[in-house]
């Protein structure tokens, strides 16, 4: 997620150098990967996490997905 998160942020920044459009697209597309996942890999561990919750089990109680929910 954090790394999801900093590369999101060198790779906008690096799509200011090149002059050529099909690289500047290129490490754009990587770009919005980077910053979706570093959305989404938070959201699905909470996901999970409520789905073992759902179970009973107390394998909830001993794993933490994420940790500062």
């Amino acid at each position: 997620m954090i790394g999801a998160a900093i590369l999101s942020y060198i790779l906008h920044t690096a799509a200011g150098f090149p002059k050529d459009p099909q690289t500047v697209q290129t490490f754009k597309d990587w770009r919005n990967r980077a910053g979706m996942s570093a959305i989404t890999t938070p959201l699905f561990a909470v996901v999970i996490e409520m789905f073992i919750g759902f179970t009973g089990t107390s394998v909830a109680n001993c794993v933490s997905l994420v940790p500062f929910f």
